[in-house]
């Protein structure tokens, strides 16, 4: 019993002492001189448990559970102590810290150099820590404003949360020449391969560390990561857990703006060994505004036409509308306010005003209005358009403006029984010839119109006169043909002012809008006293002949009243203008498990969701809600490692697009990509030998339906392997110049001399009289239209998708049984419709019209099928080794290498998945060992030497590549105009080949004729340049362009990290690259054609002319004043454009700009570094980098082009950490020399430029901190990337708590 009884107590004794909650309390010291060290940090590691200590040193950390933690103690300065320690505390006496004074901390540990953790001071690379203590002491809008002052690295900024960053030069717009990881997960957009920062789901509060190393790092992560790795590495859930909640509010130094929110959130949680954290992001504000001259152009009426008068269903004047097409009536203006945008009398138009039509309200006429009815007169309706009948009538009576509501939401308008029997438009193609309600409401709402605005634009008297429609007025601009005031006379050269005003230079004196031409001088210098001299005062007057004449003044728009801008570039109805409200919405969740040393899995999940301007090298994009999600999965057994994950695209609602913002073109991506990775290392000798050895697959699957690339195949309307449905047509009209079909545009028929016709579905089945051929006659063969176009019809009768309700197998009922259909006897079926009044055809509705569970089976068979999918699958694999030898304590030998695949590159592996239902299984790849051209190895050679402890020198030599991008291969986009040109970006996949006729001439389009032509020794090739500072350059002969290579850079560099006083540690790495086959940004492929009279004409008349010497095309200048004026007026001779690739007539060819590879290029330079001591409470960090580079020139436009990056660029970080009072604060300096930048089609220069940031923080108590940064606190106004805007001061205040 007594033994019960004190079991009994001993148990209950145990499970007291574990439920209770202990204290322990204790001094940190220095160990130097043991004074008390104030607000040091103690905490147990992997807890929540902490505290600051008190003035005199003394800590206390209150309900501890029972167990074994470690002890940390830090003080900045100090070495960091730790110690394990068993809860409840069983000394009696109070824990002592003792913290020793150490000027650097050298124990930190990075991951990225070498794909394995090692102390920084043994990585074999330059490499940067940014730490969780440096990111928690600053209040900044976005993760990359805490490396912007890294060695090395080149940042510019574009918005509060749109940045780019890259390494040792060649940044971009979007750059992708710096591979950016995740916690080892490449962390790019899918489709293009490029580092969209603002949408990688971390949160700075889950930020452990960003590594930053410099220089090819091909050897260990492949392609593409040639100028170097950055890794951002977050926190484990078993290593950090609490809770914490931030909220930061702002703003930017501009006028009416509305302030920057931003809350961020982590909570993580550790269960025995599961570990879950959860962190998010949310931002919404308004960003830096700016407007790019192409998106002001890309809205400007004058270049655009206004698109509102093709949708006000009244006639502007392009074409003569309709005889008998009603007026509006003067009582259709009551209750309507002018100028609103709003249809206030609910009448369906919008603004209608006296200046519609003529006169005043006692006598006006007003504009002939669309009624939707094929007016008296010809019949015009095309065959099959429904008709008016009474009860329409009736119902229209009862409305004020005799209107009639189709359940499509169609209006028809002022019907009366004049109208019964009239055909109506329906918005159905009822005829079959693609063409929609064609012949009703002529005139009315015709795509001429949009130049038809009733103001006289160009101040010469008349109003919509030819010259001011269309491409001969869009020929004026930047011509200096005549005067302006003659007919087609040119404007001279524009650009928009800061208002979005266009202004010419049309008196060519390199001054835009000035006073000329009304300042009562002779400013041409064509007054002469003798002639002009009318008051006899000697000089120039007001009045007086050659004073202020027409050639003196700068051109003038005139619009009018009307609105200088539209919002909707390509009236697609969705607002395309730039818009500065900025949102970010992300989160990322993380669970780990490790059920002990040897074993470690993790699973994570990533979303982000962004609002937000991009700028890419052909225009700045709204990204209206894109969505990028990640999955990934890592594993860790020994030394074994796996990780696979998955990134995706989600471009945006139908409604909210990801949009150009120049020329409105909408985004489609719904691209991924996978990878899967393998690692494992042993070692020998001790440790002395290590052998890191992996491999890596990668899957990037586009999806961007013609968007972005040109991968629009299955989803294009039409056929493009062959296998068309018989008797579909196999061409279109491209009405919007879109090289797509669209809905609405009529078809055409093209035969095989290349000639076009129309098409008309009822020739196929009307013999040589005139007659129907019977419906189930054989009148095809096969399928084997190539091109067909989807039309919805059943053109070959194949299909049965109709409801046979009389089991004839026709799709009527043939009630006279004569196998015809009779339009008075015979009633069509469900599911076929009759075509032109005399066809009837089986056709697409989306409804199992025969209930075999099919749904429009054969109709428009081999259109857009699934063997049509051309979405560019592309395969990469690679495989690595690195060896680390320590030959001696004193000398490491590192060798590294890697083999890479890529699948549009080589085929030394057919990975056999290009087709859409192919398997992704390895064990269906084929290697082709005899087939190595186009592979890809980087070797990597190494030699570090450490003489003492915390010195360490080394010497590498490494190649890496840079694999052409999905973008420089595949990109097909719609960019802009060029006078009168559609501009695409195209890839480089197969190269760009000119067009050659039967001769082997090279042909041109002519706009003019519509048609195809053979140059001849009458015109020659001009080049424009995408640099307005290049005027361009002439050529005799066209060259094809091979498909782009790889970049391959070679490296040497020289490298030393260490401490170089008690106080001071300092990096110094020189390197020097050969770069060769560089790939260029987005250059001018297609050349214009011009009169070679523009090249040849003696301008100066001094007897010397220039001309092509007929060798490789090249021009021989003889007077380069008259080259230098031809290349002035070069737009008076422009005949057309040079033709690419397969033409059709009447189809024009696209300009199109691409990417060529360039020669050799030379860069070399070096980066260093310093952190100071300055005293217990002061340290301070300083960077500079120098780069230099050998000249090299586009091989097409010969520019000089950048490297995009400064010469010279430096940091400074100047910290001091209060004793007496929890109080950080920190000054952050950059300096950016400056230097030429080009990309795509923005060039220009980027001014020196000096930032300085202010960090203040201050912990309230334990649970609550505050921060105040002010980024760029002098309000120095620069620019860091052409296009974008211009950057002043940020005021951002912070709130912290954690729980």
């Amino acid at each position: 019993m007594y033994k019960k009884l004190l079991s009994s107590l001993f148990f209950l004794s145990i499970q007291f002492i574990y439920s209770q909650n202990f204290n322990i309390q204790g001094e940190i010291l220095d160990k130097s001189n043991k004074s008390p060290l104030m607000f040091a940090n103690i905490s147990l590691d992997g807890t929540s448990y902490g505290a600051a200590s008190d003035k005199d040193g003394r800590f206390k950390i209150e309900n501890i559970k029972t167990g074994t933690y470690t002890i940390i103690g830090t003080y900045m300065g100090y070495s960091t102590f730790k110690e394990e320690i068993l809860i409840p505390y069983t000394d009696a006496e109070k824990i002592i810290i003792l913290l020793e004074p150490e000027v650097i901390q050298l124990d930190e540990y990075v991951v990225t150099a070498s794909r394995r953790r090692e102390r920084i001071e043994d990585a074999p690379a330059a490499i940067s820590i940014i730490t969780k203590a440096e990111i928690r002491r600053e209040s900044n809008t976005n993760l990359g404003d805490y490396l912007k002052g890294t060695k090395g690295i080149d940042f510019t900024q574009s918005g509060v949360d749109s940045y780019n960053m890259t390494a040792r030069g060649f940044n971009s717009s979007f750059s992708s020449r710096l591979l950016t990881l995740t916690d080892g997960r490449m962390a790019n957009i899918p489709s293009l391969r490029l580092t969209a920062y603002n949408v990688i789901p971390v949160s700075f509060d889950d930020v452990e560390q960003i590594e930053v190393v410099l220089g090819p790092s091909s050897a260990l992560y492949g392609p593409n990561a040639h100028s170097g790795v950055l890794n951002i590495v977050t926190s484990s859930p078993l290593r950090s857990q609490g809770t914490k909640f931030n909220f930061q509010t702002g703003y930017l130094n501009q006028n009416n703006t509305k302030p920057l929110k931003k809350y961020t959130f982590r909570t993580a949680h550790k269960y025995k060994n599961f570990g879950a954290k959860l962190s998010a992001v949310s931002l919404r504000g308004e960003d830096w505004r700016h407007y790019n001259n192409d998106e002001y152009e890309g809205h400007s009426p004058s270049f655009i036409g206004r698109n509102n008068l093709i949708h006000n269903r009244i006639n502007d004047g392009a074409v003569s509308s309709e005889i008998f097409s009603p007026r509006m009536p003067i009582e259709w203006l009551n209750n309507e306010i002018d100028g609103n945008g709003v249809d206030d009398n609910g009448n369906g138009f919008i603004d209608e005003n006296l200046s519609w039509g003529t006169g005043d309200f006692e006598n006006w006429t007003g504009p002939r209005i669309g009624d939707g009815v094929d007016n008296r007169g010809p019949v015009d309706a095309e065959f099959g358009s429904p008709v008016i009948d009474s009860a329409m009538v009736l119902q229209a009576m009862n409305d004020p403006y005799g209107r009639y509501f189709l359940d499509n939401g169609i209006v028809l308008y002022d019907l009366d029984e004049e109208d019964i029997g009239r055909g109506y438009i329906d918005g159905i193609d009822n005829d079959g010839d693609g063409a929609i309600d064609e012949g009703i409401d002529k005139g009315i709402d015709e795509a001429g119109e949009i130049w038809f605005d009733g103001v006289d634009n160009d101040g010469d008297g008349a109003i919509d006169e030819y010259d001011e429609i269309g491409d001969t007025w869009l020929t004026r601009f930047g011509s200096y043909y005549g005067e302006w005031n003659i007919d087609k006379g040119g404007f001279g050269e524009y650009t928009f002012d800061e208002d979005g005003n266009i202004i010419f230079d049309t008196n060519a004196n390199g001054i835009y809008n000035d006073q000329w031409g009304s300042d009562g001088l002779d400013n041409d210098n064509d007054w002469n006293i003798e002639l002009h001299d009318d008051n006899g005062n000697g000089v120039p007057d007001v009045s007086e002949t050659n004073v202020d004449e027409p050639d003196e003044a700068d051109f003038v728009i005139n619009y009018g009243q009307l609105p200088k801008m539209m919002k909707d570039a390509n009236d697609d109805g969705i607002n395309d203008y730039p818009d500065f409200k900025v949102r970010n919405l992300r989160y990322d969740f993380r669970l780990d498990w490790e059920p002990n040393s040897d074993f470690t899995a993790s699973l994570s999940h990533g979303y982000a969701w962004a609002r937000n301007i991009n700028i890419t090298g052909i225009a700045r994009y709204l990204a209206d809600g894109w969505v990028y999600r990640y999955y990934q999965s890592k594993l860790r057994y020994k030394n074994l490692f796996l990780q696979a994950y998955l990134n995706t695209s989600f471009s945006g609602e139908s409604d909210h697009p990801t949009r150009n913002l120049a020329t409105g073109s909408l985004i489609y991506d719904r691209s991924q990509k996978f990878s899967l990775q393998l690692q494992h290392y042993f070692e020998r000798l001790n440790g002395d030998f290590r052998f890191v050895w992996g491999l890596d697959y990668f899957l990037t699957l586009p999806d961007t339906r013609g968007t972005i690339l040109s991968d629009r195949d299955e989803s294009d309307y039409r056929d493009n392997n062959g296998n068309g449905e018989a008797g579909s047509p196999n061409h279109f009209f491209d009405f919007n110049d879109s090289y797509y079909y669209n809905v609405g545009e009529e078809y055409r028929n093209i035969d095989s001399s290349n000639q076009i016709s129309s098409y008309n579905p009822n020739v196929s089945w009307t013999d040589a009289n005139g007659m129907v051929i019977n419906y189930d006659s054989l009148i095809f063969s096969d399928d084997n239209v190539l091109g067909a176009v989807l039309d919805n019809l059943d053109n070959d009768h194949d299909s049965d998708d109709f409801y046979d309700i009389d089991g004839n197998g026709l799709p009527w009922t043939d009630n006279n049984n004569n196998g015809v259909f009779d339009v008075d006897t015979d009633v069509v079926e469900e599911g076929a419709k009759l075509v032109g009044g005399s066809h009837i055809f089986v056709y697409a509705d989306g409804i199992d019209n025969d209930g075999d569970g099919n749904i429009d089976e054969n109709i428009d068979e081999g259109i857009d099928e699934k063997a049509e999918d051309n979405r560019y699958k592309v395969n990469e694999f690679g495989l690595y080794y690195q060896l680390n030898w320590k030959i001696n304590n004193q000398l490491e030998f590192i060798q590294a290498t890697r083999l890479d695949v890529h699948d549009r590159l080589t085929n030394f592996i057919d990975f056999n998945n290009s087709k859409y239902n192919d398997s992704y299984s390895p064990f269906n790849w084929n290697f082709n060992l005899n087939k190595k051209e186009g592979l890809q190895i980087s070797p990597k050679f190494g030699l570090a030497y450490k003489p003492k402890e915390n010195q360490n020198y080394r010497l590498t030599w490494a190649r890496a590549f840079n694999t052409p991008s999905n973008q420089a291969l595949f990109l097909d986009i719609f960019v802009t105009r060029f006078s009168i040109f559609k501009v695409y970006a195209k890839g480089a996949y197969g190269g760009y080949n000119y067009t050659l006729n039967n001769n082997g001439d090279n042909v041109w389009y002519d706009p003019y004729l519509g048609s195809y032509e053979a140059m001849d020794s009458t015109l020659i090739y001009f080049f424009p340049s995408v640099d307005p500072k290049v005027k361009g350059y002439f050529s005799g002969e066209l060259q094809n362009q091979p498909e782009l290579e790889s970049e391959i850079i070679n490296t040497w560099e020289f490298g030393y990290k260490g401490r170089i006083t008690n106080k001071i540690f300092g990096t110094f790495d020189l390197y020097t690259s050969h770069y060769s086959s560089f790939v260029s940004g987005a250059t001018f492929i297609t050349p214009l054609v011009i009169k070679k009279s523009i090249l040849t004409d003696d301008y100066n008349s001094n007897g010397i002319t220039n001309d092509d010497n007929g060798i490789d095309g090249n021009i021989t200048i003889n007077d380069q004043d008259d080259y230098d004026e031809a290349l002035e007026v070069w737009r008076q001779g422009l005949e057309g454009v040079a033709s690419i690739g397969d033409t059709l007539p009447g189809v024009p060819t696209p300009v199109v700009i691409g990417y060529v590879n360039y020669g050799e290029v030379d860069v070399w330079g070096f980066d260093g570094s310093l952190a100071i001591l300055l005293s217990r409470t002061w340290n301070m960090d300083l960077t500079y980098s120098f780069m230099g580079t050998t000249d090299f020139l586009n091989p097409l436009t010969k520019a000089k082009e950048s490297v995009n990056a400064p010469k010279h660029k430096a940091g400074l970080k100047l910290q001091y950490s209060a004793k007496k009072y929890p109080a950080t604060l920190s000054l952050n300096g950059r300096y950016v020399d400056g230097y030429d930048w080009s990309s795509g089609i923005y060039y220009g220069k980027i001014k020196a430029y000096n930032i300085f940031d202010l960090h203040l923080g201050y912990e309230i108590n334990k649970y609550l901190k505050a921060n105040l940064t002010v980024n760029n606190f002098l309000d120095n106004k620069h620019t860091e990337i052409i296009g974008g805007p211009s950057l002043g001061r940020i005021l951002m205040f912070r709130l912290e708590t954690k729980f």
